[in-house]
């Protein structure tokens, strides 16, 4: 089994835009567990981009909020 993060927005001329990010097995059952703790509890997940370099980690100014919700079925 293979699993992905997929983000997706679109542009100020409506272009869709994505990118899409390899989940290792090894993180499987710890993503699995997040995302259904995120989704029964209705909580806010945070987003942040970490910037490594050589010793030195810091989160950038790049933040963000989101719930995650299941899709609906047509």
């Amino acid at each position: 089994m293979k699993f992905r993060l997929v983000f997706e927005t679109t542009t100020t001329k409506g272009k869709e835009v994505l990118i899409k990010f390899k989940v290792p097995p090894s993180k499987h059952l710890g993503l699995i567990n997040f995302l259904k703790i995120a989704m029964e509890d209705g909580n806010e997940v945070n987003f942040a981009v970490e910037k490594i370099s050589e010793d030195k980690k810091e989160l950038s100014k790049i933040k963000g909020k989101f719930l995650l919700s299941e899709e609906e079925k047509s």
